[in-house]
């Protein structure tokens, strides 16, 4: 899976060097990251849509359970000093983006624990064996130390631990052992999952959200390259008032709508809130197009269309869905 990544990244960074500065970037950069996305997200999938099955109903093959673990030993985490059962433990320092400001980590430093456990429902109770765990679906508990005078000294620590008493889900290969009876394994094609029950109602209302806007998602990509590959050009001149006011313009007006649909009730909430949205999601997805579409000096009808085309198939899924997307939120 590792080498699939690296490939898929290695593949994403070739067109980009290619393409950069290059309006077919807008054709090419969705299909990759939508299938980017899609092999990050195959073990979310297969965990959300693999239904619980009782210990005391557990065959032979690829298994979820849901219940309360436990483990003889009990071991102390490096940082945090908590006591638990198995723990992923990482000390990496932080470099920073001088133009964005985000942090990225590097030299990181990686220690685990893991003992065999066990899982316990009301039908029984099932060990569960693997050399280690993925426990990148659990909670993670962090701090970061900040030096004054170097910001390259600065450093993060993040832990996540299984402790007694947890209830969780896991997923793996179930197998008979020589009582006769059955256990959770690692296999090469069926890795031990870990997850909880937050993790896996969030991701189930993500991929809920994603669903619903999927098709507005494959307009808007439609009709934005037609407009940019196929639609005939007219010869607008440029107006840089318009074009301000796509870059700065659309969030406050976003910001402003927001903020109105929180203090008032009924339809004006809907309204404000349904445009509020729009006019932030638009001006996230157009920020770049904007950037790149004026770069490589495109026709300003050009732009105005994708533009158009942005918003009016992000009012149609949010404003159609919005009564879907208020449920998933409460």
């Amino acid at each position: 899976m590792k080498k699939l990544y690296l490939i898929i990244f290695v593949v994403s960074a070739l067109f980009f060097v290619i393409l950069f500065f290059s309006r077919f970037m807008i054709a090419i950069v969705p299909i990759i990251a939508a299938i980017t996305i899609w092999f990050a997200s195959k073990t979310s999938i297969k965990l959300i849509k693999t239904k619980f099955t009782s210990i005391n109903a557990v065959k032979e093959g690829s298994v979820k359970l849901h219940g309360t673990i436990t483990a003889p030993d009990t071991f102390i985490t490096p940082y945090f000093k908590q006591e638990c059962i198995g723990y992923h433990y990482k000390k990496a320092n932080l470099t920073y983006d001088s133009e964005t400001g985000s942090d990225y980590e590097i030299n990181a430093i990686i220690d685990e624990k893991f003992q065999d456990l066990f899982i316990a429902d009301s039908t029984g109770t099932i060990k569960v064996t693997s050399q280690r765990f993925n426990l990148s679906f659990l909670p993670v508990k962090t701090a970061t130390l900040h030096s004054f005078e170097h910001a390259v000294d600065d450093v993060r620590h993040t832990e996540r631990t299984l402790k007694n008493g947890d209830r969780i889900s896991v997923m793996g290969y179930a197998r008979k052992n020589a009582n006769d009876g059955f256990e959770i394994i690692e296999q090469p094609n069926n890795p031990v999952v870990i997850s909880n029950a937050y993790f896996e109602n969030k991701s189930r209302k993500s991929f809920q959200v994603f669903k619903y806007l999927l098709p507005y998602i494959v307009l808007m990509y439609l009709s934005v390259n037609y407009f940019m590959f196929f639609a005939p050009i007219k010869h607008w001149p440029q107006h840089d008032a318009l074009v301000v006011f796509g870059f700065f313009g659309v969030p406050i007006l976003g910001l402003i709508f927001a903020v109105l649909g929180k203090r008032v009730t009924g339809y004006p909430k809907v309204f404000f809130t349904v445009l509020g949205g729009t006019l932030l999601f638009v001006s996230l997805l157009t920020f770049p197009l904007l950037c790149l579409l004026l770069i490589t000096k495109t026709a300003f009808y050009t732009i105005v269309c994708v533009w158009l085309c942005v918003f009016s198939s992000t009012l149609l899924g949010i404003s159609i869905n919005h009564k879907k997307l208020s449920d998933l939120n409460e």
